[in-house]
């Protein structure tokens, strides 16, 4: 009973519908179904353009991650080509340290040893000068003792001696 008062009632309105408004619910219906109709084109050509627009974003995208793939394998490139250069110049630096300590220690195991050599000549000089002082010292010793020689001449002897020591 309630599905045929439903049914009535639904064609009671539309029946005032159709009373009141007439032809115009009918020119209503065609403006909002041609309303539709341009909308839904419109819709359409919108979404078509969305999608294109993605699309070549996402097209972009890809490139620009493959220009900095690029870009971070020649980055990685050029690190180990560095990193090469540098061990190649620290092995070159040392290797020129090493001659250069080489050259040092064998310039101044030379200077050491004609420091050396010098040391001993003037070792051997002196040597020679303290025996020939000595004999000299002897010589006048006993030249003294023999002449009984004056204080006076003593001190002349001891003064020439004291100046031979000086040179």
């Amino acid at each position: 009973m309630t599905t045929s008062n439903t049914g009535s009632e639904s064609e009671n309105l539309s029946r005032i519908k159709e009373i009141l408004f007439g032809e115009d619910l009918q020119s209503i219906d065609q403006k909002f179904k041609s309303f539709k109709d341009e909308n839904s084109v419109i819709h359409e050509s919108l979404k078509k353009e969305l999608e294109s627009r993605l699309e070549n974003i996402e097209k972009l995208l890809d490139e620009k991650a493959k220009e900095v793939d690029e870009v971070h394998e020649k980055s990685a490139e050029v690190q180990k080509n560095i990193n090469k250069d540098i061990k190649q110049e620290i092995v070159k630096i040392t290797l020129e340290v090493k001659n250069e300590k080489q050259k040092f220690e064998e310039n101044l195991n030379t200077k050491i040893n004609d420091l050396s050599s010098l040391i001993s000549n003037l070792e051997s000089s002196l040597n020679i000068a303290i025996s020939d002082l000595k004999k000299d010292h002897s010589k006048a010793i006993s030249i003294i003792d023999e002449n009984k020689v004056s204080k006076v001449d003593l001190a002349d002897f001891l003064i020439d001696l004291g100046e031979k020591l000086k040179k």
